[in-house]
């Protein structure tokens, strides 16, 4: 898979004000270091017109109880090289290098953020909004697994369908329905330990959710105490 992204250059306060573009690619998406691994790679592209240069950032990564990603600065791996400048066309493999030591029993998250710093001066009339391009950062332990668990409870008119992923490791859900067909808003990651809740206007008895391979799970639903 690749994340393509666009660097958008914003007009200037002046109506003549013109925009440059430029824009990458990132493969694979995400990173894994699976388990007795300590190393992995990603392959960088400038696909845009204008020369580009890139540093990484490097977070632990967690969420807060709203969902919202909590991410604090980690010297728990290092990356090579940690600042490339790329011609258009040019691509650049990206290492990924463990130092901290795996937890045997829970998966460790993080962030790579591979942040674009500006090469020279825009030109005149032109407003640079800089690309910033977010990876997560998988480092598995063994038999590690996710193990997603949904409870319901009255809100008002409302449910509240919440979700808990009780495993050592996360869970990514790119779909979700209720086992009649309406479709729910569960989906993207849910890290080992999370809880999320959502709104919904029924009361789901069974949920099938859709998993990043295609395969589909049916997960009953309780109520809550």
């Amino acid at each position: 898979m690749k994340l393509h992204r666009c660097l958008v250059l914003v007009a200037a306060a002046s109506l003549s004000a013109s925009a440059l573009a430029g824009s990458f690619t990132v493969t694979p998406v995400r990173i894994d270091i699976p388990p007795l691994r300590r190393a992995a790679s990603i392959e960088v592209q400038n696909t845009g017109d204008q020369p580009a240069q890139l540093q990484a950032e490097r977070y632990r990564w967690t969420r807060d109880n709203d969902g919202d990603d909590e991410l604090a600065p980690t010297e728990d791996f290092v990356v090579t090289p940690p600042i490339m400048q790329l011609a258009p066309g040019q691509k650049q493999i990206v290492r990924v290098l463990l130092l901290a030591p795996p937890d045997p029993k829970r998966e460790l998250a993080y962030r790579l953020i591979l942040q674009e710093t500006l090469v020279g001066n825009p030109p005149p009339n032109t407003v640079a909004t800089v690309l910033r391009i977010s990876l997560p950062v998988f480092v598995a332990a063994p038999k590690a697994q996710p193990e997603l668990a949904f409870s319901l409870a009255r809100e008002g008119e409302h449910w509240r369908l919440t979700a808990d992923n009780r495993g050592s490791a996360h869970g990514f859900v790119v779909a979700s329905r209720t086992a009649a067909g309406d479709k729910l808003p569960v989906s993207g990651y849910l890290l080992p330990g999370e809880r999320r809740s959502w709104l919904v206007a029924s009361a789901p008895e069974r949920i099938v959710l859709t998993q990043r391979d295609g395969t589909e799970v049916t997960v009953p639903v309780d109520p809550a105490p």
